[in-house]
């Protein structure tokens, strides 16, 4: 749900990429999927709202023709594609998982986010999703088909590739972090960073609350 949007509300220039090429060129078809935060102030509204401390989450692709890492990501850009150094600079990996299926599943849910691409960021959905929790809503209000947020688009993919989700319109980063942390035969986990651990942590109680009946914690 965040990345760029809120470069500038961080008040400091974007640091240094640091974290490794995910392949190369001839690697062939390789896709991962990726969970980060910023320090920015939209970021910390969804932290807060979701409880969580995940914000954002992305499809990434090892690209042949620019012989690189690319990141497909709804932005306050709109659903767009850049690269992962690029992204990197701006943002703060929590944890990132090789898709595990077959070529022509994962074919398909990148020629359905290929369709999307240059869809509007979903701005009035982000305010109905936080009426929703904040009134205990069954559905999300002003969600729009036309545009997307991160965790919506990543909802789509992995429901085209395959992947059981029921309804794509109320998928949280969290609740993506929830899925692909529960289908580890499909979610291969190949780089972490010091802020995985928490938010393991944090998922596993609220994992333990769930089944005890008791309320989440915050």
């Amino acid at each position: 749900m965040i990345d760029a949007v809120s470069a500038g509300l961080k008040g400091r220039a974007p640091r240094p990429a640091s974290n490794p090429p995910l392949s190369g060129p001839d690697s062939g078809l390789v896709v991962h999927v990726g969970f980060s935060t910023t320090g920015g102030l939209l970021s910390r509204l969804i932290r807060f709202f979701t409880r969580s401390r995940i914000s954002h989450c992305i499809v990434v692709y090892g690209c042949g023709v620019f012989a690189q890492d690319m990141v497909l990501e709804a932005s306050g850009h709109g659903y767009r594609i850049l690269s992962w150094r690029r992204w990197d600079k701006a943002n703060r990996l929590i944890a990132l998982y090789r898709l595990e299926l077959p070529v022509e599943n994962i074919r398909a849910g990148l020629h359905l986010l290929a369709d999307r691409l240059g869809d509007a960021f979903d701005k009035l959905s982000l305010f109905g999703f936080f009426l929703q929790r904040v009134l205990g809503l069954k559905g999300v209000p002003f969600n729009s088909r036309q545009k997307l947020v991160c965790s919506e688009a990543l909802a789509l993919f992995l429901q085209r590739c395959g992947v059981p989700i029921e309804d794509v319109g109320v998928v949280t980063p969290q609740d993506a972090f929830a899925l692909v942390e529960h289908h580890k035969d499909i979610f291969i986990l190949v780089e972490k960073t010091d802020a995985f651990p928490l938010a393991a942590r944090q998922l596993a109680r609220r994992q333990r609350r769930h089944r005890s009946g008791l309320p989440a914690p915050s």
